[in-house]
């Protein structure tokens, strides 16, 4: 009869062999394809043509036009003067505004199934009790991200028609208030990942970086709600989250890039005190 041979305990110095599952590896290429399509979104803005003198101090043309509650405010954002770049005529410089305006918006209709996904399922694959049962709190974290996406699309519209038919009150409102809905629901959506971590037993990562990570979280989601009134403050939040976005790309798919990436296994000596009593070892640990 072939015998399972039983596999040596680790020694208390070793780390814990690392913990696979679907789950982890699709969160890790959400994260990835998040980053991967807000770094193309961001420097892409970069070809807006004139200076960023938005309406509440806002330093994104994007976030100009989401948050614009009028007219007026639209008008900055989709038709600029460009006082930065006089030979550029009024009509050149608004039609360049809003060909930068429109990629951005078309990008954004792939980013928000991406960023809906990746927020659902971190928060779903750390949704883990120490008996194994999951917390009803990965549901209402479900239920929140698809009225978040819902909104965001909606805010595209209203983006899509300032575009077109130019800057008004009615346009502004239509995309304002789905916008300012989009930031409180994500960040409601952030402060509750952040109490998953703090209550979850998953042993995908230490109890302190669950705790890093939930700090982070609650930063992010915290911003995120007081941008609503406090416009600048959207674009801290965002960068916050870019940030633990990126962090997640190696925390998650580290373990499948080991093959890639041979470890360095250092050799510890069980005998250190007596080798070291007849002069025969000066390390503990070595490689």
């Amino acid at each position: 009869m072939n015998q399972r041979t039983a596999l040596p305990p680790l020694s208390a110095c070793e780390p814990p062999l690392p913990v696979r599952t679907r789950t982890r590896f699709a969160t890790g290429i959400l994260a990835l394809l998040l980053s991967l399509l807000g770094l193309w979104m961001s420097f892409d803005l970069r070809s807006y043509p004139c200076e960023y003198a938005f309406h509440h101090g806002i330093d994104s043309p994007v976030l100009a036009v989401e948050l614009a509650s009028n007219a007026n405010e639209l008008k900055t954002a989709i038709s600029p003067t460009c006082a930065n770049k006089p030979d550029l005529s009024p009509a050149e410089a608004q039609k360049e505004a809003r060909s930068v305006l429109f990629r951005d918006t078309v990008a954004d209709c792939f980013f928000i199934p991406l960023y809906a996904l990746f927020v659902w399922s971190f928060g779903s694959l750390f949704s883990i009790r120490a008996d194994g049962s999951r917390l009803s709190l990965s549901r209402v974290l479900a239920a929140i991200m698809i009225i978040t996406a819902l909104a965001d699309y909606v805010e595209n519209i209203g983006i899509f028609r300032s575009l077109v038919v130019g800057p008004s009150d009615a346009i502004a409102q239509l995309t304002c208030w789905p916008s300012r809905s989009k930031w409180i629901l994500l960040g409601v959506a952030l402060l509750l990942t952040a109490v998953i971590l703090l209550r979850s037993e998953n042993t995908i990562y230490s109890l302190a970086t669950r705790r890093l990570f939930s700090i982070a979280y609650i930063a992010s989601g915290a911003l995120l709600i007081a941008g609503v009134w406090l416009p600048v403050l959207v674009g801290l939040a965002l960068v916050l989250f870019s940030l633990i976005a990126l962090f997640q790309i190696a925390a998650l798919l580290g373990p499948y890039m080991a093959g890639w990436i041979p470890a360095d296994t250092p050799t510890y000596e069980d005998d250190f005190c007596e080798r070291k009593r007849t002069k025969k070892a000066d390390l503990a640990v070595h490689e």
